[in-house]
């Protein structure tokens, strides 16, 4: 990753040069890693009662709010090293969610997961997450094997070659990072899903097992364990401040410019979009390889937006169809996809969210198209609400977290697409098709005022 942010800090640097602008260190175009301190990271556990002794900490809106979290998730932390010759079994009970997910990385970069209906219950139990499956199955044990292999960062393991069970970190690293995800816990469970968080059983070369605090004493790392990735402010407004072509507020563009996520590198010049070096994205690499902590299960695109266009952002477009979970619904459905959201962020430099959408939290017509509305708290219009149909998001009061008020991105997640479903983001493969790919469930992204919205009325 680092070597291709390098590569287009290089093509930038020419460009400019050729510009007669004065040089910059491009070096610095790198989003780098920076830990969280292990004070702040007992702090917010001190706040939550979220985590443990292997669990360290939580990524939330709540907890840390960077690596641009999805609101209705809580993503759960862990660093430790593997002695020679040990295994690592994590053993918990099955959550009453929509999803769970166990997710390796290297450098923010996702090596492996294993999600839950690539999981088995034990003997005599159930999972719930398997469609037509009981959600309300009193017996619901699983054990989740961790081993090292060598991978690439990235791309997704073929699953044929997976032993049962197992999730994979890195071989020969020093230290592993594992996080797991609960997604939209059912009502009234806590943020774990009503289950105690999964218990991590060590069994050393001599057959000796650990667990609890002596486990997490022989081979916990809680330094370094949550990190945040971001540009550097000063150099992101470089990249923002760019003389642009097609927009007095670039990045933002009007209409908004929806741009599919394949790499962290090529994330980042989606600012260049609408600037005399736009033509540098189509000598970027467009493997779909994930980074700033994603996962292998979901995918996304995102646009720059900015309220001095309108202070009111809609959008329009089908909804994919997903389980219904929150209200405790008895069996496990199936969908074209698991699970999509829409979230608004600040921007590369400050990864917190704003606020959030999912699905079950957006009302459909009977054609089963949706209605968002994006827009301060105190420009929302009065029709932006469930019972009219339409669902609102909070702008937030910071715009992108760096300077820019009225600014920030919309970011749209997919997670495990059906596969007869084909109009999912996972279908796209380049730049500039996500329109023709999606269809009728690519959001049609407009700005306009409050009023013109109101004057919508209110249709149940």
């Amino acid at each position: 990753m680092q070597r291709v942010i390098l590569g287009l800090a290089l093509v930038l640097g020419s460009a400019w040069a050729h510009a007669e602008t004065p040089a910059l260190d491009f070096n610095s175009f790198r989003p780098k890693l920076v830990p969280i301190p292990v004070a702040e990271i007992d702090s917010a556990n001190q706040r939550s009662g979220l985590s443990n002794c292997f669990w360290v900490g939580t990524v939330s809106p709540e907890t840390h709010n960077i690596l641009f979290p999805d609101s209705g998730v809580t993503y759960w932390a862990t660093q430790f090293r593997l002695p020679a010759g040990a295994k690592l079994t994590l053993e918990g009970q099955f959550p009453h969610a929509r999803h769970i997910s166990f997710n390796s990385y290297l450098e923010g970069v996702p090596v492996d997961r294993i999600n839950d209906v690539m999981m088995s219950a034990v003997a005599g139990a159930t999972n719930p997450f398997q469609a037509g499956a009981r959600r309300d199955a009193a017996q619901r044990d699983y054990r989740v094997n961790v081993a090292e292999l060598a991978l690439v960062a990235g791309q997704p393991l073929d699953d044929a070659k997976r032993e049962p069970g197992t999730l994979y970190v890195q071989q020969g690293d020093a230290l592993h990072q594992l996080y797991y995800r609960v997604y939209v816990p059912d009502a009234g469970r806590d943020a774990r899903g009503g289950v105690p968080l999964p218990e991590p059983v060590l069994t050393l070369a001599d057959g000796k097992q650990l667990r609890g605090g002596e486990l997490c004493q022989s081979i916990v790392v809680k330094e370094g364990s949550i990190n945040d990735v971001h540009l550097a402010a000063e150099k992101l407004k470089i990249l923002q401040n760019l003389p642009s072509t097609t927009s007095p507020h670039h990045p933002a563009q009007n209409p908004p410019n929806w741009n599919a996520f394949f790499n962290a590198p090529l994330a980042a010049t989606t600012t260049l979009i609408g600037t005399p070096y736009e033509a540098i994205r189509q000598k970027m690499d467009v493997t779909r390889r994930g980074g700033y902590y994603s996962t292998l299960d979901n995918t996304y695109m995102s646009t720059y937006i900015d309220s001095r266009f309108g202070d009111v952002l809609v959008l329009h477009a089908k909804a994919p169809t997903t389980p219904k979970t929150h209200d405790g619904e008895t069996t496990m459905a199936a969908g074209q996809l698991r699970y999509w959201s829409v979230c608004k962020y600040r921007s590369l430099s400050d990864t917190a969210v704003d606020s959030c959408v999912h699905d079950e939290e957006v009302p459909t017509d009977a054609q089963g198209d949706y209605t968002i509305v994006v827009s301060a708290a105190d420009k929302r219009p009065v029709n932006a609400r469930p019972e009219c149909g339409v669902a609102w998001m909070d702008w937030g009061r910071v715009g992108d977290g760096i300077g820019n008020t009225h600014g920030g991105f919309l970011l749209y997640r997919n997670m495990i697409p059906a596969k007869d479903f084909q109009q999912s983001l996972f279908a796209t493969h380049k730049l500039g098709e996500e329109a023709a790919v999606m269809k009728e469930y690519f959001p049609d992204t407009r700005y306009m005022s409050q009023t013109e919205f109101e004057k919508r009325g209110c249709s149940i």
